[in-house]
């Protein structure tokens, strides 16, 4: 081999291992690192117990306490419960049968009152615990059931156990309204109460649209912290809630009112249709709104009629006066509105003013709040009898009804949640799922398993659980960090990177062809040297 072919044969050798270098560097470094720094960030997520969960597997177990005057009375009563409960899947009941004490027993029949009868069996046994229910044998009653408004019902004999169970089922444990509220399609009590949340805003809008005409005397703050202050502080372990009042000025809207003749004091009235009063909202929004916090917000809205349109009457889509003693609306998930208008003798004064009647307005925003608020009406059972409230604070069944209500709404919302994001994730692939999401999701899984063992203990703190679980699926389904790819799909990404890499792999690839014939050609001399 001469010097000029060995100086050539080095050259091409320091070549060809440059070329393997940078083929080298591509392959081992450049595309692990490159693919590593395009890929989607996901954190590892409970798929498997996220698909288990069934939304229609949430039943509350709730003690029920039958004290009748004899066993065969209570083996009747106890028996007809346990049958026409066996088969629902809301609620469980864990049913203890005992023998009136003869004491308490001769007690209740000679109490002439039931609301007397009532703190004679408290006394003696608990009513305030949660999710407890007592059901009594008292023979002096005038119907067959009497609902007080503790935990605690009495009946007047072995034949009212079928009224007992109607009473049960439609009143104290609302087992229709529970299922409704696992459905994935909403049902007309879940579409008006307001969503699941951990503190409210409950504001009152006193709506003057003419001041200079009508003088009012109403105090908005007493009222909503006497009557608004004392119904939420009764759901303090539901909800934080904040109050607020304001006075809105010069908020006139056309009713667009019609006047009609009548036989009244007035000689006429004014008639709105129902269809008209949901613009009202629109104008009150622009008001009211901006002053609120970002606290989920119910609305509560007295509206002072003018002298000049008053009264004013709310029409249905027949052209029919709605048939109540008050003029107002409600507004589903936004909140109530009252319609007052002054009497004829106010408005027919030199200087027209008005007082209005706060116990009746505060009665109408306070029906309002409970339906808002999930706490269902009362409707009439042949042969029972609720005792009516006395007081502004709901009874106390109905706050166990309430909380078994939110309890499992919120449970199967948040699984609703999580399904959806998890079959989300599952077909788009370049979402991202930051560490923030994973926690929430992570978060929400363990509460909803931690509720659900709950739900036959504490329902309670199942509740607390629960509501963890709907806030933790929520802000994971909300996260706006989920859509930072969602419109950058992979062929778009392709189609990015190809045009960048591959003028770069047309040498890379010819050199590796002259790469192996120089290392095969290498071989081969090594053999023939050999």
């Amino acid at each position: 081999m001469t010097k000029m072919e060995a100086k050539s044969e080095v050259e091409e050798s320091n070549r060809m291992w440059s070329s393997a270098s940078f083929v080298g560097v591509l392959f081992i470094i450049g595309l692990p690192l490159w693919w590593k720094t395009t890929e989607v960030y996901r954190v590892s997520l409970p798929y498997d117990k996220i698909n288990s969960f069934n939304t229609l597997s949430h039943a509350v177990t709730a003690e029920l306490t039958v004290l009748a005057n004899d066993n065969a009375a209570a083996e009747v009563i106890v028996n007809h419960i346990k049958k026409e409960f066996e088969e629902s899947d809301v609620i469980k009941l864990n049913i203890k049968k005992l023998v009136l004490p003869d004491d308490l027993r001769r007690t209740l029949d000679s109490v002439a009152d039931e609301n007397d009868a009532v703190e004679e069996v408290a006394g003696k046994y608990n009513l305030k615990k949660h999710n407890t229910f007592y059901v009594v044998q008292r023979s002096p009653l005038h119907q067959d059931v009497w609902l007080s408004e503790e935990r605690l019902a009495f009946f007047r004999d072995a034949k009212a156990s079928k009224t007992l169970v109607q009473v049960l089922k439609q009143w104290v444990y609302q087992t229709s309204i529970l299922e409704g509220s696992r459905l994935d399609t909403p049902d007309v009590a879940r579409q008006t109460r307001f969503p699941p949340g951990e503190e409210y805003h409950i504001v009152l809008s006193v709506v003057h649209p003419k001041p200079d005409g009508l003088a009012v005397d109403f105090d908005a703050g007493d009222a909503v912290e006497n009557y608004i202050g004392s119904f939420v502080d009764e759901l303090s372990e539901l909800h934080n809630f904040t109050l607020k009042s304001q006075w809105l000025y010069l908020l006139d809207f056309d009713f667009q009112a019609k006047e009609v003749k009548d036989g009244s004091e007035w000689g006429r009235h004014y008639a709105v249709r129902r269809e008209r009063l949901q613009l009202l909202l629109t104008r009150l929004e622009e008001r009211a709104a901006p002053q609120v916090s970002t606290l989920p917000t119910l609305n509560i809205a007295l509206y002072l009629v003018p002298c000049t349109h008053a009264p004013l009457l709310i029409y249905d889509h027949n052209d029919k006066p709605v048939s109540s003693s008050v003029q107002a609306f409600m507004s589903p998930k936004w909140g109530g509105v009252m319609l007052y208008s002054p009497t004829a003798a106010e408005c027919a004064a030199a200087s027209p003013a008005s007082k209005p009647d706060v116990r009746l307005i505060m009665g109408t925003f306070l029906a309002q709040l409970r339906t808002l608020l999930g706490i269902a009406d009362i409707s009439s059972i042949p042969g029972a009898r609720v005792e009516p409230l006395t007081s502004v604070r709901p009874r106390r069944w109905e706050l166990d009804a309430l909380l078994r209500l939110r309890t499992t709404g919120q449970l199967a919302a948040a699984q609703r949640a999580l399904a959806s994001l998890a079959q989300l994730l599952g077909e788009i692939s370049n979402i991202v799922i930051n560490d923030e999401v994973g926690a929430s999701i992570n978060s929400a899984v363990e509460s909803i398993e931690a509720a659900e063992t709950l739900l036959s203990k504490d329902l309670l703190e199942a509740y607390k659980l629960s509501l963890r679980a709907h806030i933790d699926a929520e802000t994971a389904f909300m996260e706006p960090s989920l859509l930072a790819l969602l419109y950058f799909p992979d062929d778009q990404k392709y189609a990015i990177y190809i045009p960048l890499f591959l003028p770069i792999m047309f040498p890379v690839i010819l050199s590796l062809k002259n790469l192996l014939l120089w290392f095969r050609g290498k071989t081969v001399n090594k053999e023939k040297t050999e």
